[in-house]
């Protein structure tokens, strides 16, 4: 079985998740796994699918060049090696939650502090509403965990924005 990684973006609109999903329906190909979504009128998405035995990556890319042509997206579309595929995303132990005046340099900090403790970032979002910056971040500290606070503090110390560690309930996920 063959994996790929698909790339899609685009002017956001009712209708892209359905279209980019009937198109993958009528290919036969699973998706597996995701993450979409919107930012300031634009949509993105990255989709890891499954294409049935006999699809090979030339095939794949003529359906979606013809779905760029009807739907206005950009389509990239990467094979992943049997490596890639067999790897695993560890499950997220915490959320991370910052908030405060706009600045340059706010994911560059928190990200720094987190991969030199070998923390790893599953997921991020940002935004700046009004002059306030917000990021939430879900992270896999494992045996850090109980030194993440003080970790966090300093960086929020250092660039005067509210840091805060929220431990997950892995009952929960």
């Amino acid at each position: 079985m063959s994996y790929v990684l698909l790339s899609i973006s685009g002017h956001d609109r009712p209708g892209i998740v359905r279209d980019v999903a009937e198109a993958m329906l009528h290919l036969s190909a699973n998706i597996e796994d995701s993450s979409m979504t919107a930012l300031r009128g634009r949509f993105a998405m990255m989709l890891i699918v499954r294409l049935p035995e006999k699809m090979g990556l030339s095939e794949l890319n003529a359906a979606l060049a013809d779905l760029e042509q009807r739907t206005g997206l950009i389509i990239q579309s990467q094979a992943l090696s049997e490596e890639e595929v067999a790897q695993s995303t560890p499950d997220p132990d915490c959320v991370v939650t910052v908030h405060g005046a706009d600045q340059l340099g706010i994911v560059y900090e928190v990200s720094n502090a987190l991969a030199e403790q070998d923390i790893s970032i599953v997921d991020v979002s940002t935004q700046v509403r009004e002059g306030v910056y917000i990021m939430a971040l879900e992270a896999h500290a494992g045996d850090k965990l109980d030194d993440l606070d003080g970790l966090l503090q300093k960086v929020a110390d250092q660039l005067g924005v509210d840091i805060e560690c929220h431990r997950l309930d892995q009952a929960v996920l």
